[in-house]
């Protein structure tokens, strides 16, 4: 297997992850370190690497005496997730108000749109990958870097859980009314900043209620 220009480890990260979030390494799946060197054709150090980024995401375990493997995650989990999601996009629109380009509410915008026809177009996985990169944009605008690797590190964890928590929570296959996403959008690109908060608060607050099964389709 051919691999980019891209350190050697990250590249194997970047396909490991891939194929943990597409579900072609369920969770409790062994990630041995001898069967993927022979996979990509390296030695055991770059794979090492790798499988550290991947603990450090949350998408692996490093369990004493018996190594690596994908993370098995737990409703509670979710929660937690979204919890701190909540607390750091509540800053990240604040600051992004303060520092958007015309070039990034473009983005934005573009984004949102795209996360709209990925939901109603499907397949589900598609629809999490558009949504998590309209959320990444703003975090993004709000130019701190370590904010944008938390979010990063929390996105992947959330798709992963989604997977895990749809066999029980029908309800998060549901497609989200459009004004949970168009509300944040719209006050940023307004620079209101207290009503960019109370968009991502009930955005938040929407979530949590699919979880409790207290939501409503659309």
């Amino acid at each position: 297997m051919q691999l980019d220009h891209k350190q050697v480890w990250e590249t194997i990260a970047d396909r490991l992850r891939e194929d943990i979030l597409d579900g072609h390494l369920p969770a409790g799946t062994r990630l041995v370190e001898a069967d993927l060197a022979s996979r990509f054709g390296v030695s055991r150090g770059p794979i090492r690497d790798a499988l550290a980024d991947l603990s450090r995401s949350g998408l692996a375990v490093d369990l004493p005496r018996r190594g690596t493997s994908v993370a098995s995650l737990r409703e509670d989990d979710l929660a937690e997730v979204y919890e701190v999601r909540r607390a750091l996009e509540e800053g990240a629109v604040r600051m992004a108000i303060a520092r958007a380009t015309a070039e990034d509410l473009a983005e934005m915008d573009r984004l949102l749109n795209a996360t709209e026809a990925a939901y109603h177009a499907g397949p589900l996985p598609a629809a999490w990958e558009a949504d998590m990169a309209f959320h990444r944009i703003y975090c993004r605008m709000a130019g701190n870097g370590r904010l944008l690797a938390l979010f990063d590190n929390l996105a992947s964890q959330t798709v992963l859980l989604m997977r895990t928590a749809l066999t029980e929570h029908a309800s998060l296959a549901w497609t989200p009314p459009v004004e949970v996403h168009r509300h944040i959008a719209d006050a940023i690109r307004a620079c209101d900043v207290d009503a960019a908060v109370r968009a991502v608060a009930a955005h938040y607050q929407y979530t949590e209620d699919r979880l409790a099964g207290t939501a409503k389709p659309e």
